[in-house]
């Protein structure tokens, strides 16, 4: 049973003129002004509801979470990214950041008010299961997504590790939806995989970065310097399905191919949004190595960065075909006292060239590869099958991954 508890009319207004005050100090209104008076009038419709509520509704509730809902309602209308953290919801969000979440793995995102997989994790819960990049979530345990916002989702999809989740999915190309249960694990994601010699005739390298995690670039160092003392003359890395992750990884491996120049600026309204990140001549330890990244659709965001770096610096080709198109940038604020915290969209960044990535309805949006190899949505299906940590790479039936090869073996 929900415990509930009432404030007294003068904690009331002690609550109401707490909050006017706060708005007005944060938002650094005059007294006087037509803003002003707003807050006070929707700040006071606030405390309003929240009587409304707590004195009418069938079931108590706790204040807490009438005002978690209020906080969430102000971050998720306003993109599909912004968010409001619980304490308990941001100890998983850091959690998830520093690469190991309890669920089931996979990249969501919210498009045209429907959920879509960006892509699974390789070898997590979702990917053993079947579930493909593109599929739409239409349910979660019996559940509508229609109405959920993306966190919603991501929330109702974690869980205690052993514990079921259903998924009613729909496949691309495909009108009939399935049900697919998936049992939660404890994933600790590698996000730098299958670092090999491809081509042992030209010495061309292979590495798969699955996403961009707080030991992404530190493993990619370790994983080139190998290969380079294996013989690599030329490298290939695959960031197809690769749905982003954070932005300081891939900026830093960026700056290993890239000597000097800009790599990224992120523009916003607030001055502190504003953001150019230039490479240093002493991280460029990769200078010069010949390279080829692979790119599809599923591409997204901080895998744009690096791709988008290293395109306009002429530092590598792309292959593949046009990538996702996200181009928001979020921050995280921590709430004072409270160990909670908002995920806020700030900015929007920018490649090199001054190019904006995010996808608008009937504008050019993502990166256009140098070298268009299309796949169709059945060798999309079989691709993503194929790949495993232990079954190697297979050219043959790879066309994206074969052509990446010609061009390496072309720059003799």
């Amino acid at each position: 049973m929900i415990v509930s508890f009432r404030i007294s009319k003068l904690h009331l207004a002690m609550f109401v003129f707490a909050l006017i005050a706060a708005f007005l100090v944060a938002t650094k209104i005059s007294g006087g002004s037509s803003d002003s008076q707003t807050i006070e009038k929707e700040v006071k419709k606030i405390v309003t509801v929240y009587e409304i509520i707590k004195d009418n509704y069938v079931h108590d509730v706790k204040t807490e979470d009438i005002f978690n809902s209020a906080f969430k309602g102000m971050l998720n209308n306003l993109d599909p990214y912004s968010d409001y953290f619980s304490p308990d919801e941001y100890k998983e969000f850091q959690i998830s950041m520093k690469g190991e979440l309890t669920g089931v793995g996979m990249e969501i995102t919210m498009e045209n008010g429907m959920l879509k997989v960006i892509a699974p994790l390789e070898d997590s819960p979702a990917f053993r299961a079947g579930i493909l990049a593109g599929d739409h979530i239409l349910e979660i345990d019996g559940e509508s997504t229609e109405s959920f916002t993306l966190s919603d989702c991501f929330r109702r999809i974690i869980g205690k590790e052993g514990t079921e989740v259903t998924l009613t999915l729909l496949h691309q190309g495909e009108d009939n939806p399935k049900k697919i249960t998936v049992i939660r694990e404890k994933i600790k994601i590698k996000s730098v995989k299958y670092a090999h010699i491809i081509d042992k005739e030209e010495n061309i390298g292979y590495i798969r970065i699955t996403n961009f995690q707080e030991d992404t670039s530190e493993s990619f160092v370790e994983e080139v310097k190998s290969l380079q003392g294996k013989g690599m003359k030329s490298l290939i890395i695959d960031l197809r399905f690769n749905g982003g992750g954070l932005m300081v990884p891939s900026v830093e491996i960026s700056n290993m191919f890239i000597k000097d120049g800009l790599i990224v600026s992120t523009k916003g309204r607030a001055e502190d949004s504003r953001e150019p990140y230039k490479a240093e001549p002493k991280n460029a330890v990769f200078d010069g190595l010949p390279l080829v990244i692979l790119v599809n659709g599923y591409t997204a965001s901080a895998s744009e960065i690096f791709s988008g770096a290293i395109q306009d610096h002429k530092k590598g080709i792309l292959v593949g075909s046009r990538t996702y198109g996200k181009g928001l940038v979020q921050t995280l604020v921590e709430i004072p006292g409270d160990k909670s915290a908002v995920k806020l969209t700030v900015s929007k960044y920018y490649t090199p060239s001054g190019k904006c990535l995010q996808r608008q309805k009937d504008k050019n949006y993502g990166l256009d590869p140098d070298e268009l190899v299309e796949l169709t949505t059945a060798e999309e299906v079989e691709l993503l099958k194929s790949r495993s940590q232990e079954k190697p790479v297979d050219i043959k039936h790879d066309k994206q991954l074969a052509k990446a090869v010609e061009k390496l073996s072309l720059l003799k």
